[in-house]
């Protein structure tokens, strides 16, 4: 009760200490004296929110050392960038729809002015009782709107116009990098939360050209309508002889003060849309991970783990976009007080100044107002006018200050669309690129000029070349791990090799080191173009198409026919890995389904095995392409492939049967060592020891069980045997 009695004594006399200086002042003394009062009250409402902004929690503290996105010299730097993309030249479509888009923009600010003008002529006339000219006014008013709503419709058109464009300049870029020298492979290796490409070019790329345009517009717009009015309203205080200088010093102190008050307490709303946007997309990856291995999980039953790892990040998801809307929530209260109520406030003080000061009109008006009915009548006319030109200021200065919560979101997409491309960028930068040799060339000149070293590292291919060479080359994974440490055979045309070892030995491995796919660390490599060395993945990629566009893939109809062929070859090839029933069973060539879902296993090997008929290599890499095929037809493909398409083949296989189609044999221990025979001098040898293992695992197998039975059958017997001893 005490110390609510001192605050309520405080109050009193300060009401009285006012009131005294208020008393006996001239009307511009008030003003000055209201002004200075409340210019008090705002700094201590801009101290207050500071405090309230500080107790409020921000976002979470980020893991890594990355900066996070915010308006700073790293995003104008990542915007600059993005911007030479979205605009490739000054004469380029998307600059020239900008263009455009501006000057509507201009010719929208000179309308609003003109409308506020005639709108005030309207009430003028309303208050004179004039009916015809305002009728007069009326049609004009009505007139001017059709190039308004033009104008308006256009912004609009433009907007989503320029929008598309952009979207479409950044996605026909990304795609060229993407797809250049197997990008999308070495990223698809990374198998980082980081590289989330899908949710990159699709939703990332789609809110950063929308924000940006839409910026662009609530930036560029304003900031007109900011000076022409501002221009306007000046213009209109010097006709009444008023001081507009206290006006506009009062505007910029309010606008000058909301602004630094709204940008301390405004949230990272950059990073948090950048975080949420990251948490969707990993949310995708697991939801598409889930489709891609359904029959696998659904064997597994594991639905149960599946549905915990989904649950668990979508908690997290729901966490950070509440964090969002929690900090939206207060942000969005105290932007509404600042930017609708003190403005209000102060642009009501603005547009009574020259009224309220201006004793006098000039005389130039004396001569025009002849009675206290017209000074008023157009006292009405200026006010409306000045009202609605500092109403649509306030607007286009709101418009301005809100948009620095959509420019900290802007941020936050720029950083991730930035770093996407700089990743293609590297990824491409860092491709090795064959070096082409000419037709005379030999393996032995493939050295280097110091000491005939060989070089390290390289890869040297040619049309010409009929022959693998792989010398001294290191079977290593992108990640560093060296699995065979030197490796030199020499592989001709007609050289059928056949490839074995234990799981995690480098077999694989060599075949994606000879496509390419993995980088050389050390050694050379001489092989054919790429055109001449076709692979068989042990699961064949199915795309989606037709039948005849499963058999030629990655061709298209096109090229197919500039090859020569046409339907009658591909059913020949189709005879020949026993698919001519699928043909007829799905409907022809033309035929459009599923074929992940439709074929069986056996038949999507084949299939994958019929591209090397079609192609015609000069050598095939078959990674275990044959497991479900069955042993005949396994062998009719062999047959054909060796002796009538002169394809020579580089097979990985545990079959013995296929021995019999090879003459060569590379064999890993799985432990860096290797040895490459020849096949066909101990083929019969190597046979009668490939039976011999496999009873003698048989017999090993049932070794443990034996000694079981025969333990329980002495224990029956109450005896003992010498082969348990």
């Amino acid at each position: 009760m005490v110390v609510a009695s001192k605050l309520f004594r405080k109050i009193k006399n300060t009401i009285i200490i006012l009131k005294l200086l208020i008393e006996n002042q001239s009307r511009f003394r008030k003003f000055l004296l209201a002004f200075g009062i409340s210019c008090s009250a705002a700094y201590f409402l801009y101290t207050f929110c500071l405090k309230l902004a500080r107790s409020v929690p921000k976002s979470q503290p980020a893991k890594k050392s990355k900066t996070n996105p915010t308006l700073n010299k790293q995003f104008f730097h990542e915007l600059k960038y993005l911007c030479r993309i979205m605009f490739p030249h000054v004469f380029s479509k998307q600059s020239f729809l900008l263009f455009i888009h501006t000057l509507t923009l201009i010719c929208r600010t000179f309308l609003s002015i003109y409308v506020a003008k005639l709108e005030g002529l309207l009430v003028r006339n309303i208050v004179q009782k004039n009916f015809l000219m305002f009728a007069k006014k009326l049609i004009q008013w009505l007139l001017i709107a059709v190039p308004a709503t033009t104008c308006n419709s256009l912004i609009r058109y433009l907007e989503s116009k320029l929008d598309l464009e952009l979207k479409s300049q950044l996605v026909k870029r990304s795609h060229q990098f993407y797809f250049d020298k197997r990008v999308y492979y070495k990223i698809a290796l990374k198998q980082s939360d980081e590289c989330q490409v899908d949710q990159n070019l699709t939703e990332d790329i789609d809110k950063l050209t929308n924000l940006f345009v839409h910026l662009y517009s609530s930036l560029t717009k304003p900031l007109l309508d900011i000076i022409m009015i501002t221009a306007t309203l000046i213009g209109l205080a010097k006709s009444k002889n008023v001081n507009y200088m206290v006006p506009s010093l009062m505007a910029l102190v309010v606008i000058g003060l909301t602004g630094m008050l709204i940008r301390k307490i405004s949230p990272k709303f950059g990073k948090m849309a950048a975080d949420v946007a990251k948490q969707k997309g990993y949310l995708r990856f697991l939801y598409g991970r889930i489709q891609t291995n359904s029959e696998e999980i659904a064997f597994y039953s594991g639905e149960k783990t599946e549905s915990n790892l989904i649950n668990k990040n979508y908690l997290l998801l729901k966490k950070k976009l509440e964090l969002v809307h929690n900090n939206k929530f207060w942000y969005i209260i105290i932007e509404q007080f600042l930017l609708k109520y003190v403005w209000s406030a102060a642009g009501l003080s603005m547009i009574s100044m020259p009224l309220l000061l201006s004793e006098k009109y000039s005389p130039k008006n004396q001569v025009q107002v002849e009675d206290e009915a017209a000074e008023i009548s157009q006292r009405t006319e200026e006010f409306t006018m000045a009202k609605n030109l500092l109403s649509s200021g306030a607007d286009a200065v709101e418009r301005v200050m809100t948009s620095y919560k959509e420019l900290t979101e802007l941020t936050g997409f720029t950083r991730r669309v930035y770093e996407m491309f700089k990743l293609f960028e590297t990824e491409s930068r860092n491709s090795e690129k064959p070096i082409q040799i000419s037709s005379n060339q030999k393996p032995k000149d493939i050295v280097s000029k110091d000491n005939d070293q060989i070089k390290p590292g390289l890869v040297y291919e040619s049309d010409t070349v009929s022959s693998i060479i792989v010398d001294n080359i290191n079977v290593m994974t992108p990640n560093g791990d060296v699995i065979v440490p030197s490796l030199s055979v020499k592989i001709d045309h007609g050289m059928n090799l056949l490839i074995t070892g234990p799981n995690g030995c480098g077999k694989s491995s060599l075949f994606r080191i000879l496509s390419g796919l993995w980088p050389l660390k050390a050694g050379v490599i001489q092989r054919p173009k790429l055109k001449d060395m076709f692979y068989v993945p042990q699961r064949p990629y199915l795309a989606i198409g037709t039948l005849r566009d499963q058999i030629i893939y990655p061709d298209r109809v096109e090229d197919m026919f500039l090859k020569r062929m046409n339907d009658a070859d591909l059913m020949n090839i189709m005879e020949i890995v026993n698919l001519t029933s699928v043909v007829t069973r799905e409907g022809g060539l033309d035929a459009v389904s599923d074929w992940k879902d439709v074929l069986s296993g056996g038949e999507k090997q084949r299939l994958g095995l019929s591209r090397i008929f079609y192609h015609k290599p000069k050598f095939a890499f078959l990674d275990e392409c044959t497991s479900a095929i069955s042993i005949d037809v396994e062998g009719k493909i062999y047959h054909t492939a060796i002796n009538d398409y002169k394809i020579t083949l580089l097979t990985i296989a545990h079959r013995y049967t296929l021995w019999q189609y090879h003459n060569y044999i590379l064999q890993f221990d799985g432990i860096g060592n290797w040895k490459f025979e020849e096949l066909n001098n101990n083929l019969d040898n190597r046979l009668n020891l490939k039976q011999e293992k496999d009873k003698l695992e048989k017999m090993l197998l049932t070794v443990a069980s034996s000694k079981d039975r025969l333990q329980e059958l002495c224990n029956i017997l109450g005896e003992s045997s010498i082969a348990l001893e």
